[in-house]
């Protein structure tokens, strides 16, 4: 009997997140693991744009210009450095610090997105920042190791474009499943441009 393809889908959990840091000359570092999460959330902030006829709205539509979140998890020491800005400047070796020069880091982000029956979801935030200072929350007596919460913004990139996402199954160039949390870009996921 033939597997039964469902038409619903029913994100349960992410994994495999990976983030491509974006140096000052434009270049994207290659992807690598950002850490451990329990929690990735984000809503999409739209300009509406209306057309009226005779001072009533004829038309209206919406169109996406970022969307801003959190993802939140355990993280390794250097990533949060790297992501916040600390830096070893003019310190003693092994010492650093975290203040008015530290710049936090632009990224693309990348993830594998499952249903409850595990299929796979790849999504990519292509231009992403994170919005705010570092922050932390330690208990005393805690019984859960403290996660790390991490506000971020996804922009527009250079094509006008705030996500990607693709199902495995629904494209033909099996490389785009190879590369997505590696060598994400915007140029991996488009068309060849066609030279006449």
């Amino acid at each position: 009997m033939a597997a039964v393809t469902k038409k619903e889908y029913f994100a349960y959990d992410f994994t495999n997140v990976h983030w491509h840091v974006a140096n000052n000359d434009g270049t994207k570092e290659k992807g690598t693991l950002l850490g451990e999460f329990s929690q990735f959330e984000g809503e999409t902030t739209t300009k509406t744009i209306v057309r009226n006829v005779e001072g009533n709205t004829a038309e209206q539509v919406s169109k996406p210009s970022f969307a801003e979140g959190k993802i939140k998890g355990h993280f390794l020491v250097s990533t949060l450095r790297k992501l916040f800005g600390f830096t070893t400047d003019g310190l003693k070796a092994g010492v650093w610090a975290y203040g008015s020069s530290s710049q936090t880091a632009n990224f693309a982000l990348t993830a594998d997105e499952r249903d409850m029956y595990e299929n796979k979801h790849l999504i990519a935030f292509p231009n992403m920042a994170v919005t705010g200072g570092f922050s932390w929350s330690l208990e005393n007596g805690s019984e859960e190791v403290a996660e790390v919460e991490i506000p971020v913004k996804a922009m527009l990139d250079a094509d006008k474009q705030l996500r990607y996402d693709m199902f495995g199954d629904e494209v033909e160039d099996q490389s785009l499943a190879t590369k997505w949390h590696t060598d994400f870009s915007t140029e991996l996921v488009k068309e060849p441009t066609q030279t006449p």
